[in-house]
């Protein structure tokens, strides 16, 4: 793999050539995989219920799964939707951002965890929410188990009063953030970002100290976890958001890791990310080549296991 650069935002991230992954990998390591779905694995829609991740890419990762890689998925999305969405694939979900986290996705309960959340503030702010969006026939309210976002997809013009909205409620709960996303904001009990729900989710599926972490994802909300895997881990433990912290230049509490994985931005927006991809097919093609890696690496495996193995000796009986 190529050595690594540091996560400055300052730095131009490298374009990866999507066919020629494997360029970037070592046969010496072994790789997991956390990705998003809207924007990465699925088309944005306007309306976000209209997203599906289409069945080549699912089966694309079924096929990376029987190599024996571990595959994530870290999402915004709530656990129940991002489970629809990835079914009939089972895999490991950080959804709402890490609120909800399922490690085995063949159950419901007995593996997932959710983080604490004040139920009865989340109601209230929900109310308020509705009450303020009834002018604004453009505005789509979603309401997740542990969260509440307002998105303005159907009309970007009024980004500027969803901010206003969803900021003036949040005065009043001061254990919650303000996270911005694509067309959405959304509002989330403090301490909750997709950095910390991939080392969350690493810790089970780590298996050897070389295990390098990829992470795709296109939004705001995945620097943090872009941080995470490349060992940066600046996950914000003040709870501004990050691109606050670029235009004020304020400082991150920096939580030490020792990843030295890899970070991959869909779209060209500034990113802390080493790499970056065009567009969802290019992470389709990505994919694509990773599992050809696989494949490969599996072949040469088999050939040099055959190589090693002792030949039987024929033995020539003479008649005399």
């Amino acid at each position: 793999m190529t050595s690594a650069r540091s996560p400055s935002l300052n730095v131009p991230s490298i374009y990866i050539q999507p066919r020629n992954f494997a360029d970037y990998l070592s046969n010496q390591q072994d790789y997991c995989l956390f990705l998003d779905i809207d924007g990465t694995l699925s088309d944005f829609t306007f309306n976000p219920k209209d997203s599906v991740i289409p069945n080549t890419t699912l089966m694309l990762l079924k096929k990376i799964q029987s190599y024996g890689v571990k595959i994530a998925i870290v999402t915004g999305r709530s656990l129940s939707e991002a489970r629809q969405m990835l079914s009939p694939i089972q895999l490991p979900i950080a959804a709402t951002h890490g609120l909800e986290i399922a490690f085995d996705g063949k159950k419901d309960n007995d593996d997932t965890n959710v983080a604490q959340v004040d139920i009865i503030e989340l109601d209230a702010i929900r109310q308020a929410l509705i009450q303020s969006c009834l002018p604004y026939d453009d505005f789509a309210i979603e309401d997740k188990p542990y969260s509440v976002a307002l998105h303005y997809r159907q009309n970007p013009a009024l980004a500027d009063m969803a901010y206003s909205i969803m900021s003036r409620i949040l005065k009043n709960y001061a254990n919650w953030i303000l996270k911005k996303g694509k067309y959405v904001w959304e509002i989330v009990p403090k301490g909750v970002n997709k950095g910390k729900a991939i080392l969350t989710l690493l810790k089970k599926m780590q298996t050897s100290n070389n295990l390098c972490a990829i992470f795709i994802g296109d939004d705001i909300t995945d620097e943090a976890g872009f941080m995470a895997v490349q060992g940066d881990s600046r996950l914000i433990e003040n709870n501004n958001l990050i691109e606050e912290n670029r235009s004020t230049g304020k400082n991150h509490k920096l939580v030490k890791g020792s990843l030295n994985g890899m970070g991959i931005k869909v779209g060209s927006e500034p990113t802390c990310a080493h790499y970056y991809l065009h567009s969802i097919h290019e992470v389709t093609v990505l994919l694509d080549s990773f599992l050809t890696f696989y494949q490969k690496r599996a072949t040469l495996a088999f050939e040099l296991a055959d190589a090693n193995f002792p030949t039987a000796k024929k033995t020539t009986r003479h008649v005399i």
